[in-house]
């Protein structure tokens, strides 16, 4: 494995630590403008090879240095946002809350301080959607919808979220009618038609996106998740099972895979495929846990504790295991 080295750029940032022991309280040191753009630019170089850690250590400490610059609050934003999308691959969607809130403070600062770009308002919303704040998220949206076309295709996926499907039918359509060949916008419209009642529509529109995208596992899971909701989970197992072996432990797939077993009764099935995830991702703790839930829904109570022994030793003292094998009565 190739290893990558980069500075830590940040030159001339140091502060001495004051008398009274409290490296905070002393007011941020400004630096150059080339020092700025130099850190900046480090933390593009580590995003580029997959080091969002880095990239994180390196925004951090520039924003707590340049407080008021809305660049680098925007950037802290963007990198925080990422870390949040790995750690909802590890553990789900709960797990990244907080860190998505604190990317939507980045964000808020930088809009704020006059960076008011639609590619800024747009990571603003995703970041607050995925804290949990809906409404805000679709009032932000709203604000770069006219123009920025993959803003009005997360403002229409929004509206669904909100239960306001009339809407997104309509701006999903329009959007579909200035992106003929745009399979995300068919299967995001195909999402609304069904949300609305026209499954026939969802369905049309459903297999046009497979056909301009074939091979994209999003679209894939969602034509799975529509015929699992229309009573044909075996099919819809049938053609995630198809996916290959390098993809099907992702964590959106295991989660639409393990549905379609419950939904037809198998829940054992579904515990075997929360397990494999679990086994290939020892930290995803949930995943351990939504074995153990299976595993006793199918009364196979041995692979249950076992399966919650492997989380507490995973992450021992966490309170979400604990109230899980509560619950359980295990």
């Amino acid at each position: 494995m190739a290893v990558v080295t980069m500075p830590l750029v940040l030159t001339g940032c140091d502060r001495p630590t004051p008398a009274s022991g409290t490296p905070d309280s002393a007011p941020p040191m400004e630096i150059s403008a080339s020092d700025r753009d130099a850190s900046l630019d480090a933390i593009d170089r580590w995003l580029a090879v997959g080091r969002a850690d880095n990239a994180e250590s390196i925004a951090r400490m520039l924003a707590t240095r340049l407080p008021n610059d809305p660049m680098v609050a925007a950037t802290l934003g963007q990198v925080l946002l990422m870390r949040s999308a790995e750690l909802r691959e590890i553990a789900g969607e709960a797990a990244a809350s907080a860190i998505s809130a604190e990317a939507a403070e980045m964000f808020l600062a930088a809009d704020q301080g006059g960076r008011r770009d639609a590619a800024t308002l747009r990571s603003l919303g995703v970041a607050q959607e995925r804290s949990g704040r809906l409404d805000a998220a679709i009032e932000t949206y709203r604000r770069a919808a006219d123009e920025d076309a993959l803003t009005r295709l997360y403002l229409g996926l929004a509206l669904l979220q909100a239960e306001k499907g009339e809407e997104s039918v309509q701006l999903l359509t329009a959007l579909s009618t200035a992106r003929p060949d745009d399979a995300f916008v068919r299967a995001a419209l195909a999402e609304a038609r069904f949300r609305t009642g026209d499954t026939p529509g969802a369905f049309n529109e459903l297999d046009e996106a497979v056909r301009l995208a074939p091979d994209e596992i999003g679209i894939r899971l969602r034509r799975a998740s529509l015929l699992r909701r229309t009573g044909n989970a075996r099919m819809a197992i049938e053609s995630l099972v198809a996916i290959p072996d390098s993809e099907r432990n992702q964590r959106m797939v295991v989660e639409e895979l393990a549905a379609g077993w419950r939904s037809i009764q198998r829940p054992a099935a579904a515990a075997e495929v929360w397990a494999s995830r679990a086994r290939s991702v020892p930290a995803d703790v949930p995943a351990a846990l939504m074995a153990a839930a299976c595993f006793a829904e199918a009364d196979r109570p041995s692979d249950a504790e076992a399966w919650l022994r492997i989380a507490e030793e995973t992450s021992p003292g966490d309170a979400s295991v604990a109230a899980e094998r509560r619950r359980l009565g295990l």
